[in-house]
């Protein structure tokens, strides 16, 4: 009889405690764990692809790292720990750059799970990219072009320039006629030959008749190409120029004419102000020249910054005054904004004024959790 007692008591005492390596643990369980992406095309770019995991366990699980087996394959995962019942991802994308072919790429995740080690793994087949890929890299509809960035670099006010654009015409049994929606006076277009037959080549070639360009500098147009008349996807090309003035031709006498711009500083700081504030300075400037000063542009380097000149033509010996207002509203840090002024000094006709400070934090914001 004592000795079942003893027992019994025994018993007693023990059973609140767990027995050491029985604690509740984490289980991760993925939905799958081979992922086939099947047959695409190399010029498709970067696939991705996510595997979804369970932690069936009784406590929190943690993934510790994921590591691919080649530098192609880039996996992204669920850092925060994934409470039990509830689910986590482990994003993996391929880049087929280069790797034509199949291929099998495998991805190592360690966690705090019961099984603290899983393989996943990826596959398919990459179609390598053709010639006719590589030469036209961009598609608008069925014309696949050579670029859609027409950059003609500087061009003298009074000059003309000219860039070509290949184009290629994929449809199988459609002829294709190119034109543009809407072109400025300062671009014009000829398309070789004006209809391209199924699968033939053909070439866009641009003019830039920068005598009919109003602005100055660097200036961007974003004009549509139309296939067949009609707009398609992928259609908008860029056309940049930085138009100048030459000053070539000027003489000894010219240039002891000529206007010359002076400002009164290139720079404003304005300190440190709170965010939502905004702050003005006035640029005063001079033509010490001997003939007038016009201002071709001024321009800013962000929407932030509004710029107004008072006049545009200034006498020899006359001032006018540049009005910059910043607004700090959603902004915060350090901020260095540029005013660039385009005038028909010949020592100095690009000029660029600087306004720079810092905006402090948003104490609101910091406070929030």
């Amino acid at each position: 009889m004592r000795n079942s007692l003893t027992i019994c008591l025994f018993l007693i005492l023990i059973l609140p405690f767990r027995v050491p390596g029985q604690e509740p643990k984490p289980v991760i369980n993925f939905a799958e764990k081979v992922y086939d992406f099947g047959t695409f095309r190399e010029s498709e770019g970067i696939v991705s692809h996510d595997f979804t995991f369970t932690n069936t366990g009784k406590a929190p699980l943690i993934i510790n790292d994921v590591r691919a087996s080649c530098g192609c394959t880039t996996p992204k995962w669920t850092r925060e720990p994934v409470l039990p019942g509830k689910t986590g991802t482990i994003q993996v994308s391929f880049n087929p750059k280069s790797r034509p072919g199949s291929f099998n790429k495998t991805i190592q995740i360690s966690s705090n799970a019961d099984v603290s080690s899983v393989t996943l793994a990826l596959q398919g087949v990459v179609i390598p990219v053709t010639k006719q890929e590589e030469t036209y890299k961009y598609t608008a509809g069925t014309i696949r072009l050579q670029t859609i960035y027409a950059a003609f670099g500087e061009i003298y006010k009074g000059n003309r320039g000219e860039f070509s654009i290949s184009v290629m015409n994929t449809s199988p049994d459609q002829p294709a006629r190119l034109s543009f929606k809407q072109l400025p006076p300062h671009l014009k277009a000829t398309m070789l030959p004006e209809v391209i037959e199924p699968q033939q080549e053909g070439k866009i070639s641009i003019e830039y008749l920068s005598e009919l360009q109003k602005d100055w500098d660097y200036v961007v147009d974003r004009v549509e190409l139309l296939v067949n008349n009609r707009p398609v996807s992928g259609n908008r090309i860029s056309i940049t120029a930085n138009i100048k003035e030459n000053f070539s031709a000027l003489t000894t006498e010219d240039m002891a004419l000529a206007p010359v711009v002076e400002y009164d500083r290139t720079t404003f700081d304005f300190g440190t102000i709170s965010p939502g504030q905004v702050v003005e300075h006035v640029f005063t400037l001079t033509n010490s020249g001997k003939s007038d000063l016009l201002i071709r542009k001024v321009s800013a380097s962000c929407g932030c910054t509004a710029v107004q000149p008072a006049r545009n033509v200034i006498s020899p010996g006359g001032s006018t005054e540049i009005k910059a207002t910043f607004n700090s509203a959603g902004r915060e840090g350090n901020q260095k904004k540029a005013i660039t002024v385009i005038t028909n000094d010949p020592k100095h006709s690009r000029t660029i004024l600087w306004i720079n400070g810092v905006v402090a934090k948003n104490e609101g914001n910091a406070s929030k959790p």
